[in-house]
């Protein structure tokens, strides 16, 4: 409390001391006028000249530095925008690059594709051509299998391969029998051939091209996935090449098993008589002919659709082939070659197979083809001729009668007549020739070729 008191009084006399009383004396027409000021007064107008001159020194400076200060927000602004504007063409720039990159890995990858595509096209061509050229024999089988009572043969659901070759070369005659499904092993490949394409065409591009911030991993899935389904490809159609030539060996050693023919001739003489046409559709890859530099899948496909026509050539010239047993139930009595005539006694030359079976027995075609003769000759009796083209021919004798005429005709284990013992015979059977180029042959060697053809699953 002294304490302020003292702070007062020594403000008081400070204020006595600067501020005394002063007046002011005027003087006007010869009268004196004076005007006092007190030390009150005289604070107050202090104070109000501090405030003006304090007013007057900021607003002084403010005009002078007004430019500067605003310069200098100018230059600030321009550096900031200038920074910015700097950011947006670094990331410009690269989303430009990560486009670039992205719209190169597409083309790419669609080029690519259509390559894929192509293949695929090429390949499902060739299992349809695979395909077709089972049909003929497959067929055969099962027209067989409806002839041969109480025995079950390879049906839809899993045929009997013809056979496998092993270590046999071109125009060997060693057959192995074997069993698998090759109906089921066709079926997988094709579903292979179908859904791979697709599979392909399917790589989200957008999805990957999304991932802005990862884009080498998104070219190095890309680059893989694409690999992935050449090496696919790749390997089907090596699957399929290896399957074609197994069985190109195997139908080759069928027809050796007959002795009669050798396999390129006999598909020289199929090649010669093919009808062939259909539109032009160039091969992936643009494959040349006359060999140039094409593709090696190019002339692999090339190749496995080559002997694919010769496995058809062969399957059809086969088919035609009087391979299957006339008579389902049978007794051999009499083999082709020499033989002690069973009327004189004397040794003489057996054209043919005698059959034996009791009367009535029906008769089958053993292949397809066309009725050359169907009527009585001398000691045959009544006697059916089939042609069945590429020089086979077969001849049955002693029927006890014919359901076939001249010109007929005739499919795959078709009924020609029924089992007698019409002519020179002792009792009731069928004789059996095969004849080839105008030469008779040993029918029992057909008949063994095809039992591997018609092989019975066991």
């Amino acid at each position: 409390m002294h304490q302020r008191q003292g702070w007062a009084d020594r403000f008081r006399r400070f204020m006595r001391h600067m501020y005394v009383e002063r007046q002011i004396y005027i003087r006007s027409h010869g009268h004196v006028q004076f005007i006092s000021l007190s030390p009150l007064t005289q604070s107050f107008f202090a104070v109000i000249a501090f405030v003006c001159l304090t007013w007057v020194a900021y607003s002084s400076v403010n005009v002078v530095f007004k430019e500067q200060i605003i310069a200098a927000k100018d230059r600030r602004y321009v550096k900031m925008q200038s920074s910015y504007e700097e950011r947006m063409a670094r990331l410009q720039s690269a989303y430009d690059e990560l486009n670039g990159q992205i719209i190169i890995t597409e083309e790419r990858f669609l080029a690519t594709t259509r390559q894929l595509e192509e293949k695929h096209e090429q390949l499902a061509m060739l299992m349809s051509q695979r395909q077709s050229a089972r049909s003929t024999l497959e067929t055969m089988r099962r027209n067989y299998a409806e002839t041969v009572s109480g025995q079950t043969i390879a049906s839809a659901n899993g045929n009997t391969v013809l056979m496998r070759v092993d270590g046999a070369g071109e125009g060997g005659s060693e057959v192995v029998h074997t069993t698998a499904r090759p109906q089921q092993q066709t079926t997988n490949l094709e579903r292979f051939v179908i859904e791979t394409p697709q599979d392909s065409a399917t790589i989200d591009i957008a999805e990957l091209a999304g991932r802005a911030e990862r884009p080498n991993e998104v070219v190095a899935q890309i680059d893989a996935r694409l690999a992935q389904l050449d090496h696919a490809q790749q390997g089907l159609i090596n699957n399929v090449e290896e399957l074609t030539d197994r069985r190109l060996r195997e139908l080759k050693s069928i027809v050796s098993m007959t002795k009669v023919v050798n396999p390129d001739d006999l598909l020289k003489r199929s090649a010669s008589k093919t009808a062939q046409g259909g539109p032009f559709i160039e091969l992936a890859g643009g494959l040349d002919l006359a060999g140039g530099d094409e593709s090696a899948f190019a002339k692999q496909l090339f190749r496995v659709s080559q002997n694919l026509r010769k496995v058809a050539d062969l399957e059809e010239s086969i088919a035609r082939m009087p391979l299957a047993e006339p008579l389902v139930h049978y007794r051999k009595t009499s083999s082709y070659g020499s033989r002690r005539d069973p009327f004189n006694g004397r040794m003489a030359f057996h054209s043919g197979e005698d059959m034996a079976a009791p009367h009535g027995t029906k008769v089958f075609a053993p292949g397809a083809g066309t009725v050359t003769f169907a009527g009585w000759r001398g000691g045959y009796g009544r006697v059916v001729e089939i042609d069945h083209g590429n020089g086979f021919k077969t001849r049955y004798g002693h029927l006890g009668s014919m359901n076939v005429r001249v010109g007929q005709k005739i499919a795959f284990r078709d009924v020609i007549g029924k089992v007698g013992s019409s002519g020179r015979s002792s009792g009731p059977h069928l004789h059996y020739e095969v004849w080839f180029d105008g030469i008779v042959r040993n029918p029992s060697k057909f008949i063994e070729a095809g039992q591997y053809v018609f092989a019975k699953q066991g």
